[in-house]
């Protein structure tokens, strides 16, 4: 038995071996992807809300964390880096930021360091956005925006 989630959406999948098809001989419609900038800065449906968090959950613990062992475990890690002038400068700060002097050294460095993101991405960015483009912010027809 198979059973998954994908964004909002579910399955299950009954697999009985030389009675039904395999898992991997079904295939699922490809996925209409959503566009970045709506996914970044004005997410209004669930799946770009979903989305979104995906995104970020991935970045946080998944590629930063990846990108600091390959920085800790290949001896030309460095030297590959600089070949790659796209996402040299952002993997640099990304591992000052994860081994430098602000990295969290306790249990309690860590909830200052969820605090310090969760001030950032849920009241700082929509404070911005919200001087970017006020409550009473209208479009050129002179429609609300919001």
């Amino acid at each position: 038995f198979d059973s998954g989630t994908l964004g909002t959406k579910g399955n299950t999948q009954v697999v009985l071996p030389k009675l039904t098809e395999s898992y991997g001989s079904s295939q699922d419609p490809p996925e209409e992807s959503i566009p970045l900038c709506t996914l970044h800065n004005f997410p209004h449906k669930i799946e770009h809300t979903i989305q979104w968090a995906r995104d970020k959950f991935e970045g946080l613990f998944k590629l930063s964390a990846s990108e600091v062992n390959s920085y800790l475990t290949e001896t030309n890690y460095l030297a590959k880096l600089a070949e790659d002038s796209v996402n040299e400068v952002k993997n640099l700060e990304l591992l000052n930021a994860y081994l430098g002097d602000d990295k969290p050294l306790s249990f309690e460095d860590c909830i200052h360091w969820a605090r310090r993101l969760f001030e950032t991405e849920f009241n700082n960015k929509i404070v911005q956005l919200l001087i970017a483009l006020p409550p009473d912010k209208t479009d050129s027809e002179g429609n609300p925006f919001w």
